[in-house]
């Protein structure tokens, strides 16, 4: 996740090779060596799988940082920093990448010759063209085979349908099909409730993968939706959706406008106390260096 000095990540990736025989011996060679070790990074070093991805919005990191430099923590390198658009009002900076409501304006950043990751973010709000909601297979497919225009483009692309639990993975499975980089599966509406979230989580997997077994997956978390999670609520899933198969996660600290219900000890608006106490459940804050 970005955290460690190089000096340490290469002493931690010696060790790994040294010691790959034996989770034990793993957790022995880090300990002699000094570097800070989580159960996080011995469940991933056990099982030999990569570290989730993680993608999250500019402004939704704003509200998380803000409240992760309260707790005295430090969060991870978040994999991309999503920007700008109608769904975030934060301007893009270096590093980010941005988010496209429309297929049009994606289009035109693929003629530009960008060669960078953007984000498809079509939805059923109107932020979304009325033709592209009514056949939002079409438009996924056609941002998709962007990578024709620009080889270098990569396109991650998160859709969302009403009702969510029938409709939404057809709208995964197009974005698979057809080529994407990379697929947000929009589990978050279902967050409060880990039986339903694993078994809906799971059937997306399989679906996906059955189409495409290189895309990467994602599955979304958040603080709220609009109803106010827990950070033990967001730690079940998280681990459900490894289980699953997924590459990685969105995880959103929305404010969700008027419908927001976050108290002052959750963070306020967006409830991002919930997000940082979580990131640390799971290991993946370290302490603030002073």
């Amino acid at each position: 996740m970005g955290a460690l000095s190089r000096p340490a990540a290469g002493r931690r990736a010696a060790a790994v090779r040294v010691c790959s025989a034996a989770a034990a011996c793993l957790l022995a060679a880090v300990m002699l060596l000094g570097v800070p070790w989580t159960q996080h990074d011995a469940a991933l070093a056990a099982s030999k799988k990569p570290a989730p991805s993680w993608l999250v919005k500019s402004n939704d990191l704003r509200l998380l940082r803000h409240r992760a430099k309260k707790d005295g923590v430090k969060l991870p390198a978040f994999t991309w920093v999503g920007c700008g658009g109608k769904s975030d009002p934060d301007r893009c900076v270096a590093g980010q990448e941005p988010i496209f409501t429309s297929y049009g304006a994606l289009h035109a950043k693929a003629l530009s010759g960008w060669r960078g990751t953007a984000i498809f973010d079509i939805e059923t709000w109107s932020y979304t063209p009325r033709p592209q909601r009514k056949h939002p297979d079409r438009w996924i497919c056609r941002a998709a085979h962007l990578t024709r225009i620009d080889s270098h483009l990569k396109v991650i692309i998160t859709p969302y349908a009403k009702p969510p639990a029938k409709r939404l993975i057809g709208e995964d499975v197009a974005a698979a099909k057809c080529g994407a980089y990379a697929v947000d599966v929009q589990t978050q509406f279902i967050n409060g409730s880990p039986a339903r979230f694993g078994r809906f989580i799971r059937k997306a997997v399989r679906a996906v993968r059955a189409v495409n077994h290189k895309i990467i997956v994602l599955a979304g978390l958040a603080t709220n939706n609009p109803n106010v999670q827990t950070a033990a609520h967001l730690a079940a899933d998280y681990r459900k959706a490894l289980a699953a198969g997924v590459n990685g996660f969105w995880l959103n600290a929305a404010k969700w406008g008027h419908r927001n219900q976050c108290t002052a000890a959750q963070g306020g608006p967006g409830c991002p106390q919930i997000g940082v106490t979580f990131l640390e459940d799971i290991g993946l804050t370290r302490p603030l260096t002073r």
